[in-house]
């Protein structure tokens, strides 16, 4: 979500870009080779931990050629990701953003979409879903603001977690130590001025996060934009989304973080009630402890 700005007549667009169109292949060479990449995929999704090609080969009984080719077209489609480092593959954004709505029996991004959908009408909110998978936050879903700043963004690509509202909250849903592994011991990326750059001053705010249900952010993503995320929460009280918003600091005089955080945290709220969120953790009408 820092892509730079765009004006069309009065309406301000971040714009990220275009998914590749794809090539269908021939019916019979696409049975084959649908099912074999199927195999891979579901290898990789079902071991939950990176694999290389030999030993996707050897659980998927192919020759580690064939699975070579294979994993390159998963990749370059984003079904899969390559870890640079290990030579490992891993789900990629767009296998993520396809299953989102499996988790659980009820459709919770369904039933955030109508949520976002409001905020975004009524009180001119540019709305998020998002979740964190191998250390990454990736948007499952975007809802542009009906006003003159859209902020818009493509399901399944990446978002700063040390930077947005919705990343702190999923950095807020592991412990403090799963937290700084996912940061890393280096300085971060620096979006903005506002930005929070010392991995050990951000896992150090993650407690008030919390403890409070939410997450603020003033201006450290985009310059004059403000953020608010909030956690979904499934059956078992886990986080498995976060919902958040954006909003430009000066749009509307009845828009700061102070009034739009009930907000978001109502919406957040009532997707995990359907979800089925034990009760014993609502407090005070928010999600409670992250």
């Amino acid at each position: 979500m820092t892509a730079a700005p765009r004006v069309t007549g009065r309406r301000v667009i971040l714009a990220p870009r275009p998914q590749a169109a794809r090539t269908e292949p021939g019916k019979g060479a696409r049975s084959q080779s649908l099912e074999r990449g199927l195999d891979v995929l579901e290898t990789i999704a079902t071991e939950g931990a990176e694999l290389g090609v030999r030993e996707l080969a050897r659980r998927c009984g192919l020759s580690p050629t064939i699975v070579q080719r294979l994993v390159s077209s998963l990749a370059s489609r984003g079904y899969i990701e390559k870890n640079g480092d290990t030579s490992r593959y891993h789900l990629g954004h767009q296998a993520l953003a396809l299953g989102a709505s499996g988790e659980g029996a009820f459709d919770y991004v369904v039933a955030a979409r109508r949520e976002l959908e409001r905020l975004a009408h009524e009180h001119h909110l540019n709305g998020f879903v998002s979740v964190l998978r191998g250390g990454r936050a990736i948007y499952l879903l975007a809802v542009q603001a009906d006003g003159p700043v859209a902020i818009k963004v493509h399901p399944g690509s990446e978002m700063p977690l040390h930077s947005t509202g919705a990343g702190k909250v999923l950095l807020a849903s592991l412990s403090d130590s799963e937290a700084r592994k996912v940061l890393g011991a280096r300085k971060l990326a620096a979006i903005t001025p506002h930005t929070v750059t010392d991995p050990a001053a951000l896992v150090a705010l993650l407690p008030k996060v919390r403890r409070q249900g939410f997450a603020l952010v003033n201006e450290e993503n985009i310059p004059g934009v403000l953020s608010v995320g909030a956690p979904i929460r499934d059956r078992t009280g886990a986080v498995v989304a976060a919902l958040s918003v954006a909003f430009p600091k000066y749009l509307e005089p009845g828009l700061t973080l102070a009034s739009v955080e009930p907000l978001v945290t109502a919406a957040a709220l009532r997707i995990s009630r359907l979800l089925g969120m034990p009760p014993a953790m609502q407090m005070n009408g928010t999600t409670g402890s992250v």
